[in-house]
């Protein structure tokens, strides 16, 4: 009975009221305790239910879409962008054919292969590891052995 009225405690300030967006007040460490609030140190804003650090990612994530914007266009057009390239004295070099700036990819190769392979990890499933153990001897010699593995990248490039 304890637990349920803290909860109801807990969310009686709310009152049916929208969330609360977070505010850098929220994300700061104090360094003097306030009263009658936990220790940052001793409360996690991603862990921790009903706290005042507490988060509301879907509060969030309106806000983003009551603005027009969505993370990942966001980071495709970023990925996508193209800027001129200048000469010594800068003005943008132009193409001779068209008459038209020559363009370069805003982000280095680097970078957008970083961006890349971290949004890899939400369009492709990870593999697991796969552990096999042989036991016992094979009876193929090395030109079965060779004839077959040939036989399999052979399927295998079709």
């Amino acid at each position: 009975m304890k637990k349920a009225s803290r909860a109801n405690a807990r969310h009686a300030d709310l009152a049916g009221a929208p969330p609360k967006l977070a505010t850098l007040d929220d994300l700061e460490v104090p360094t003097v305790a306030k009263p009658g609030r936990a220790h940052a140190s001793n409360k996690s804003s991603s862990t921790k239910k009903g706290g005042e650090l507490k988060i509301n990612l879907k509060a969030v994530a309106q806000a983003l879409v009551d603005e027009g914007y969505d993370p990942a266009v966001e980071i495709i057009s970023i990925l996508k962008k193209q800027v001129p390239i200048y000469d010594n004295s800068g003005t943008p070099k132009l193409d001779p054919k068209t008459k038209k700036p020559i363009m370069r990819d805003a982000l280095d190769p680097d970078t957008k292969l970083r961006m890349l392979n971290e949004m890899l990890q939400y369009t492709q499933p990870k593999l697991k590891a796969v552990e096999m153990k042989i036991s016992g001897h094979l009876d193929l010699t090395n030109e079965q052995l060779d004839s077959r593995l040939e036989m399999l990248f052979a399927k295998a490039m079709k």
